[in-house]
């Protein structure tokens, strides 16, 4: 199950509501307690190319709606924006809420306004009676994509301040030994997942392009878990053997959540870099951790009241970002400082018994509006 799933499982226990999973066809995920999981119809996808999105959805209808009857729910809300939004609109799942998570946005949006990705990702935004993002900068392109406005409430994914948090001396070191990273060395963390979108390759890149003094005190910790879409990491590793660095940088693949404040933990900086995004839970993660971010400037990341914790490059350009890590070196304690109140920040706003709480709220309000709406 994806992490983001994981989480929203738990706002939503947290939030007091009893939960039916239903997932795709494919999945295998653990039971959880508490938790009725059950299989989606196949949608046959196969036929996506030769059908209309609403013939198609009219397909799956008929094995849809008895699902949906069974389950009883309240509200049924869909994660990842896809055409599975209309086929539990025309099976009668109402109300009907999605979260975008920003690719299954952003990606679409690019494409001509006559992709037919693109017009199945519009019809299945107006079907919805709430969008929720992660950032403003979504919504504002989920209209775009829609042509008309799309009822939007914006809501991070909390995360647990009480597991990620900064106290985590012994993990420091022994991940430090793990690693063979000397205990006053300075690490740049590289936390998203394995793909094109995030640039992996640009920031070790960037790394390379530090002064060699700078390079000589400093190690990069590359993520390898995810898709790979568009990289890999044979490639990845390749590059850090022709840039003459591969001793200076570490892999570290998929773990459990519940180690990931550790690995935060043990490095000093956190790097992020993606061409598109929406508002990173990594972020949440890291400042929650005390770790300060370093990042290229998106649009996306002026949301939450982020912007006075996170330390910007000046352009979005690899020699920008090198500057920048470079930079962070001589400035560790200042950064230190602004992480530990961008932490206070998260805690206040953003611990997930305030989004689940926030989160309650937005389902009574939906549930409230759509039985006015049926009197």
């Amino acid at each position: 199950m994806h992490i983001h799933c994981r989480r929203y499982l738990r706002l939503l226990q947290l939030a007091g509501c009893e939960v039916t999973l239903i997932e795709h066809a494919g999945a295998q995920s653990q039971p959880v307690p508490g938790v009725d999981q059950r299989k989606y119809p196949r949608r046959m996808r196969r036929l996506d190319g030769l059908l209309t999105t609403r013939a198609l959805s009219f397909l799956h209808k008929r094995r849809l709606k008895p699902l949906l009857v069974s389950a009883n729910a309240d509200l049924c809300h869909v994660q990842w924006l896809d055409e599975r939004v209309l086929d539990v609109s025309l099976a009668g799942g109402r109300p009907l809420i999605a979260t975008a998570w920003g690719s299954d946005l952003n990606v679409p949006a690019q494409a001509a306004p006559n992709d037919r990705t693109r017009q199945r990702i519009g019809a299945a935004l107006r079907a919805l009676d709430l969008l929720i993002v992660d950032a403003d900068d979504s919504a504002t392109t989920a209209n775009l994509l829609a042509g008309t406005r799309v009822p939007a409430a914006t809501l991070p994914i909390g995360i647990d301040t009480k597991l990620f948090h900064p106290d985590f001396a012994k993990e420091r070191a022994e991940w430090r030994q793990r690693w063979q990273i000397e205990p006053d060395a300075l690490v740049f963390l590289s936390a998203r997942q394995l793909g094109a979108v995030y640039r992996p390759g640009e920031i070790i890149a960037a790394f390379a392009g530090m002064p060699s003094a700078a390079r000589e005190r400093a190690y990069l910790i590359m993520r390898t878990f995810g898709h790979s879409v568009g990289t890999s990491l044979a490639s990845l590793q390749q590059q850090t053997e022709a840039l003459g660095i591969a001793s200076r940088v570490r892999w570290v693949g998929s773990m459990p959540y519940e180690q990931q404040p550790g690995l935060f933990v043990a490095a000093d900086f956190t790097v992020n870099f993606p061409h598109m995004d929406a508002f990173p839970v990594t972020f949440l993660e890291s400042l929650a951790c005390g770790v300060p971010v370093l990042t290229n400037r998106l649009k996306a990341y002026e949301s939450n009241g982020a912007l006075p914790y996170l330390m910007f490059a000046s352009e979005d350009s690899i020699s920008s970002l090198s500057a920048t890590m470079a930079a962070a070196l001589d400035n560790v304690e200042a950064l230190r400082t602004q992480a530990a109140k961008g932490r206070e920040h998260v805690v206040q706003n953003f611990d997930e018994r305030v989004s689940a709480a926030r989160l309650k709220e937005i389902y009574d309000e939906v549930l409230l509006r759509h039985s006015a709406g049926n009197r």
